[in-house]
């Protein structure tokens, strides 16, 4: 086994929750690095989520991430919700059971991590740290309408309003970096339209 977790109570739980569910461990990879798991993926994963199962065909290791960034450790059961759901993950794989979550805690694998943990539901969907959307940071501009466009990334895009596909005569242009980013609640482009 790969347990390449420095956190005490992670590893702690890590360990529990292979014997409860009889996990073999000469096939286990165990991790909190994200580069790390991204590196035995061979591909990047997104920063949002909290844990992450992966069976790797080619080696046949399974390979487990506990994201601890995204977990909120103020409530007192949110990391052994996510170690144990990921350890699900592998036992229902090993005993032929390929589904994937429905809706995270709302789904037959949130009831599995309930039996399991004594959690409840509310606790499992609340064991993330909420995501934050990213603020609109740039303004632009057709040179042919008109139209302004708040983006949050830097980028080369052509009017929607002007052409169905790309076309270079009507490439939006940067008209203004916005020093207070526009849009941090979430509110749609339209609005930041209207504004403007």
């Amino acid at each position: 086994m790969v347990l390449d977790v420095e956190d005490d109570e992670t590893r702690r739980h890590v360990l529990c929750y292979i014997a409860e569910l009889s996990l073999p461990t000469d096939v286990l990879m165990v991790t909190t690095i994200r580069a790390t798991f991204e590196r035995w993926l061979g591909r990047r994963v997104g920063g949002g989520i909290g844990g992450a199962y992966v069976y790797l065909a080619r080696t046949k290791h399974h390979a487990i991430l506990i994201n601890l960034p995204r977990i909120d450790r103020s409530r007192p059961r949110s990391l052994e919700i996510v170690v144990a759901e990921e350890l699900i993950h592998m036992r229902d794989h090993l005993d032929g059971d390929l589904r994937r979550h429905a809706k995270h805690g709302h789904d037959r694998i949130a009831l599995k991590v309930s039996r399991l943990t004594g959690a409840s539901l509310e606790e499992i969907r609340a064991c993330l740290v909420p995501r934050v959307a990213r603020p609109y940071r740039y303004l632009y501009a057709c040179p042919t309408c008109g139209v302004r466009v708040a983006r949050k990334v830097r980028g080369t895009w052509s009017c929607g309003r002007c052409s169905s596909g790309f076309q270079r005569r009507h490439q939006l242009r940067l008209v203004q970096v916005l020093d207070t980013p526009t849009g941090d609640r979430g509110e749609p482009v339209a609005e930041i339209r209207e504004r403007q």
